[in-house]
Formats: C-alpha cells, sequence, structure tokens
C-alpha cells in the first residue's frame, strides 16, 4: 500500500482496537473474576485485528503505528476523574508491547502451516507478557508499586505461561476459523480505506472512550 494510504487505515485499525479496549476492556475489567481474564481475551481479538491490518497494508510497521493510536486513545482516560495513574498508563504500555510482538512475529502469523503460527501466537502472547513484568519490576524498585502480576511467584507463572498460552490458542483457533471462512484471493489486493470511514471511526472510539 501507498505511504499516503497508510494513515486512513492506521487510524481505522488504532480506533477498532480502542473500542474494543473501552467497551470489551472495561466490562472484563468491570467483572468479578480472575485478574489474568481482561489480558487473556483481548489478545486474541487484538492479534486478529493487527493481522487484519497487516494484510491490508502489507505493512509491519503500521502495526506498531496502530498500536500507538489505540494507546493515545486510552490515554483520554486522564481527562476522566481517576485513582492512581498506573490504571491508565500500564494499560497503554501493555497495548504497544502486545503489538510490537506482533510485529516481531507477523510473518510466521502469515505462513500456511500450523505449526509457524502456532510458534507464532505463543510467541507473542508470552512476549508482551514478559515484557509487561519486567515493566512491572522496574516500576516496583522505582516507586514502590507492586502489580498483582508480580506479588507472588505463583502470580508471574500463571500470568505469563498459563494463560499466555490460553490466550495463544485462542488466538490460533480465531485465526484458523478466519481462515476457514474467508477465503484469500489468489493475488494480494490492498483495500483503500476512505478517511472519512477512518475519522469517523476514530471520533466512535473517543466518544465510547470518554463515556464509558
Amino acid at each position: 500500500m501507498k505511504k499516503q494510504n497508510l494513515l486512513p487505515a492506521i487510524i481505522f485499525f488504532g480506533a477498532i482496537w480502542g473500542i474494543i479496549e473501552a467497551s470489551v476492556g472495561y466490562l472484563l475489567h468491570a467483572l468479578p473474576v480472575s485478574i489474568y481474564i481482561s489480558g487473556t481475551v483481548l489478545f486474541p481479538v487484538v492479534s486478529y485485528i493487527l493481522y487484519k491490518a497487516y494484510k491490508v497494508t502489507d505493512s509491519k510497521k503500521a502495526l506498531l503505528a496502530i498500536g500507538g493510536v489505540a494507546a493515545a486513545i486510552k490515554a483520554l482516560n486522564f481527562f476522566l476523574p481517576f485513582g492512581s495513574p498506573f490504571k491508565i498508563i500500564n494499560p497503554m504500555l501493555a497495548i504497544v508491547m502486545e503489538s510490537f510482538m506482533v510485529l516481531m512475529v507477523i510473518a510466521l502469523m502469515d505462513k500456511d502451516d500450523l505449526m509457524s503460527k502456532a510458534k507464532a501466537f505463543i510467541g507473542a502472547s508470552i512476549g508482551w507478557r514478559l515484557l509487561y513484568l519486567s515493566y512491572n519490576q522496574v516500576q516496583f524498585f522505582a516507586n514502590g508499586f507492586r502489580s498483582d502480576f508480580i506479588a507472588t511467584i505463583s502470580a508471574t507463572l500463571q500470568f505469563t505461561l498459563l494463560f499466555g498460552v490460553i490466550s495463544a490458542f485462542l488466538a490460533l483457533g480465531i485465526h484458523c476459523l478466519d481462515k476457514a471462512i474467508v477465503k484469500a484471493p489468489k493475488e494480494k489486493t490492498y483495500r483503500k480505506i476512505s478517511p472519512i470511514i477512518s475519522f469517523a471511526t476514530l471520533a466512535i472510539a473517543i466518544a465510547i472512550t470518554l463515556l464509558a
């Protein structure tokens, strides 16, 4: 895709991600269930969005930009009443980390064999969690804020390995289901996303974020 066509696509997919974070993510965080459920459910959806974005843009760099747009939408929560700023900063960093790890393995995700795809999703799912835990540890040493994910060795292992693998296979399942339903064309084609649609989607994402 030509560079001038990348920006509407980046805004569109970033806004879709922002909408999901502000709606599905909000509901998941509100549920009185395991602290691991949000990331476990959202990563499969996010990886699907990023894979679709890659097929549209044919650009790895665009994936990181899409994460940046989604994180910027999340930052709008700073204009709302909130408690600890880390409740906003941490999800923003997680968004960027997820997009970075998918970028790193997107070539494997796009291969035809199932083993390559499985390695890609497991690598991305566990990878962003390791980055997030590393940041949490630095944060703890810097200001004493201890995340639930590093409170105990058991919590760390569950977050990284157990729920990381579960999330990866959920993502793989969505990917394979999409492949079975949507038949790819023989030749690679790109669909230009209208700037009007992109900015309309962005406006919806901003509205939902501010109203959630």
